[in-house]
């Protein structure tokens, strides 16, 4: 789907993310964006509106009812999402869905993502940088929290990646839409089933997934620069299971030194209007 021109700056951004392999290579590398931590929300409803449905003669279809989709049970997840447990009239303790504002996500990100990532992150210099996009409630992560959170020896950088590019973004690329999937195959009925099966399909989830979806976010990359900063392509499909079987899967994809070349002349060309 095209969703217009990225902004300017764009071409630039994603060519700093490649490296030259040896000064006669034809080709660069890109980083392997070890540093990185994207970060994004979204909704995981408890079943689809509709399901695809594939019988034999004969067979019946199984009854789904709702009163309508609005009662299908959802819950907002990822890094800076949560939800409360309240007491209800009768004295128990029932999960709440909250509203996702700029303190709710500021408070996620300082008193869960960044203690996890201290935790857990292997870096050598300790320097991470937060991905996110422009929505309004991402500007609670100013300078003054980068500041507070950067201690022991840790270094917090905040990048926003381009408007109109939520492909540029691992979470919204295809990690949430592979949780989803498997999410759907488990019945859920209420909001803590639909946060208990979301939370055991990440868990179960192959790491080669994560790793399939960061290998095509370079791909995008690539075709960013080859259509001078847009975005009206397809996503690139590197038969990645396959190449990962005969042992030939890339740990990073290369960028031809011309394109390179060509997409930073249209970039100093047009840079100027």
């Amino acid at each position: 789907m095209c969703l217009g021109k990225l902004p300017r700056g764009t071409i630039k951004a994603i060519a700093a993310q490649a490296t030259q392999r040896h000064s006669s290579s034809p080709e660069f590398d890109f980083f392997g964006i070890w540093d990185v931590v994207h970060l994004d929300e979204t909704w995981f409803n408890a079943d689809k509106d509709s399901r695809k449905t594939y019988l034999v003669d004969g067979e019946d279809v199984g009854n789904r009812a709702c009163k309508s989709k609005r009662i299908i049970a959802k819950v907002i997840h990822s890094s800076p999402s949560r939800s409360e447990l309240t007491q209800s009239a009768s004295g128990t303790m029932v999960t709440t869905l909250i509203n996702v504002d700029s303190a709710t996500y500021r408070d996620y990100v300082v008193n869960k993502v960044i203690p996890a990532i201290k935790a857990n992150f292997r870096s050598l210099n300790k320097r991470v940088v937060l991905q996110h996009d422009n929505a309004t409630l991402h500007r609670s992560i100013d300078n003054a929290t980068l500041v507070q959170v950067s201690t022991d020896g840790w270094t917090f950088v905040v990048r926003c990646q381009p408007p109109n590019s939520p492909d540029l973004n691992v979470l919204d690329l295809g990690f949430f839409a592979s949780i989803q999937t498997l999410q759907y195959k488990t019945v859920s009925r209420t909001v803590d089933e639909v946060i208990a099966s979301t939370m055991i399909t990440f868990e179960t989830l192959e790491s080669e997934k994560l790793a399939n979806v960061f290998l095509t976010l370079q791909g995008v990359m690539r075709l960013v620069l080859e259509h001078r900063g847009g975005n009206h392509f397809k996503l690139p499909h590197l038969k990645k299971d396959a190449l990962r079987r005969t042992g030939n899967l890339p740990t990073n994809l290369s960028c031809p030194v011309s394109l390179l070349f060509e997409a930073n002349s249209y970039h100093v060309q047009t840079s100027g209007l």
